[in-house]
């Protein structure tokens, strides 16, 4: 079987759990988007494996980023933004 076939069958039979289960109503582009998020490609899960393992590195070795709030902060003020 090719990929092709696999993927197919694979999310015919994501679909056919969503309706079974009854979840709200999705257009066909969002269960397909749900259904990429669920089954990324190959190379997009090993970016996605080598990012995770990248960040764990830094965590280990002190690196604690930078505080959600500050992020916040400097968006505000690129954008001109008020806090609300």
């Amino acid at each position: 079987m090719t990929t092709t076939e696999q993927d197919l069958q694979s999310f015919t039979l994501f679909v056919k759990e969503q309706i079974k289960n009854g979840d709200r109503a999705m257009s066909i582009d969002e269960l397909f988007d749900q259904w990429r998020v669920e089954n990324p490609l190959g190379e997009l899960y090993a970016e996605n494996v080598a990012a995770i393992n990248a960040s764990i590195r830094d965590f280990q070795q002190g690196e604690r980023g930078t505080v959600a709030g500050e992020h916040s902060e400097k968006l505000r003020l690129e954008y001109g933004l008020t806090k609300k």
